[in-house]
Formats: structure tokens, C-alpha cells, sequence
């Protein structure tokens, strides 16, 4: 079975934040990753694809301090097409809280 769907829609806090954990028995492709900034001034952002069983680190970086200009959008291209295995994980990480609205649509296959 295949389903489409909207994973997350929100605006993260100043952590490093959870957006999407693939389920179990199932592996998932990212078909739309965007990272709008909201504010008046630039913003960055850190974006992770973490194994299952691992950690937020360095290592699983797919963007490091990506800068989004004032009220700029951002398409992602480096996080869309990823695939993920069951337990894997999508983490975003904006240099500040409630700034960066983030939408992100996955297709998920058993």
C-alpha cells in the first residue's frame, strides 16, 4: 500500500526539532520539503536525516546553517527524494524559535 501525505506543517522551536519518524514496517520517500522565512530579517536552519536508533549529530547533516532570506522560501532539493527506512528520522533545527514555518510531505510504502 502507498500513501501520500502531509508530515509535518509547523514552525519548530529554537531546538533541534522532530518533523517526521518513517513507521515501522514501512519506507518512505520525501516529495516536498519547504522552509519559508516569516521574519523581517535572514534566518538559517540545520536540517538532519538520522538513522534509526541514532542521534542528532554533525554526521547526519543535510543542511548546515542554510540561509533563508527575509520573507524567502526555500524548496529543499537536498532533502527531497530522500528515503527512509522505518525508524529514520527528519530533524529541523532553526537558528530561531517559531520563525521558520516548514512543510514537509512524504509517500510512505508497506
Amino acid at each position: 500500500m502507498i500513501w501520500i501525505k502531509n508530515a509535518y506543517a509547523g514552525q519548530p522551536g529554537a531546538a533541534a526539532t522532530l518533523i517526521y519518524t518513517c513507521p515501522a514496517n514501512t519506507q518512505a520517500r520525501v516529495l516536498k520539503c519547504t522552509v519559508c522565512n516569516d521574519t523581517t530579517s535572514a534566518m538559517t536552519f540545520k536540517a538532519y536525516k538520522v538513522p534509526s536508533g541514532e542521534s542528532v549529530g554533525d554526521e547526519y547533516l543535510i543542511y548546515n546553517d542554510k540561509a533563508i532570506g527575509s520573507k524567502a522560501t526555500f524548496g529543499c532539493p537536498d532533502i527531497v527524494g530522500q528515503v527512509l527506512n522505518a525508524g529514520d528520522m527528519i530533524y529541523i533545527h532553526p537558528s530561531s524559535a517559531d520563525q521558520l514555518s516548514i512543510m514537509l510531505d512524504v509517500m510512505e510504502t508497506v
